[in-house]
C-alpha cells in the first residue's frame, strides 16, 4: 500500500512539473507555446530591428474571444529578440524569448488564453533586439 501512495505521489509531482514547463501562468492569462510547425499565422507586420532597438506592435481585439495567437518569426538563430505582451489596461503579461514556445528556432510562437475571455482593447507587443547582429528582418 505504502509502494502505491509513494508512486502515486511521484505521477502527480512530474505531472504538475510537466504542466509547468509546457505552459505559464499569469494571474488571469495562461502562456501555451504552439508548436511551430503546425500552426500558419495571419501576420500583423513585417519590420526590421538592430541591436538595442525597441518596435512596438498593436493588436486591436474587438470581439469577445477566449485566446489571442502571437507570433514572432525571424529564422535566424544567430540572431536573439526579445518580446513582452502587454494587454489594452498596461498589464505586462510576461517576457519572452526564443526558447519559450520550447524550440530554439528564430521564433516565438504563443497562445494567451483566458477563459472567461481575453481584455478588449489594443493589446501591445514589444520587440527588442536583445542580441543582433546589423539589422534582422522579422513578422509579428
Amino acid at each position: 500500500m505504502i509502494k502505491k501512495i509513494g508512486l502515486l505521489l511521484i505521477v502527480m509531482i512530474v505531472s504538475i512539473s510537466l504542466t509547468g514547463a509546457t505552459a505559464s501562468q499569469n494571474d488571469e492569462y495562461t502562456i501555451v507555446p504552439v508548436k511551430s510547425d503546425t500552426t500558419i499565422t495571419p501576420r500583423w507586420v513585417a519590420d526590421t530591428i538592430a541591436q538595442g532597438e525597441t518596435n512596438w506592435h498593436d493588436k486591436p481585439v474587438s470581439s469577445y474571444t477566449t485566446s489571442l495567437h502571437i507570433d514572432l518569426n525571424w529564422g535566424d538563430t544567430s540572431d536573439s529578440l526579445r518580446l513582452k505582451v502587454y494587454t489594452p489596461s498596461n498589464q505586462l503579461i510576461g517576457t519572452f524569448y526564443d526558447s519559450a514556445d520550447g524550440a530554439i528556432d528564430g521564433r516565438i510562437n504563443i497562445e494567451i488564453r483566458n477563459s472567461n475571455g481575453i481584455e478588449l482593447g489594443t493589446w501591445h507587443a514589444e520587440v527588442y533586439g536583445y542580441s543582433v547582429t546589423g539589422t534582422e528582418d522579422y513578422y509579428i
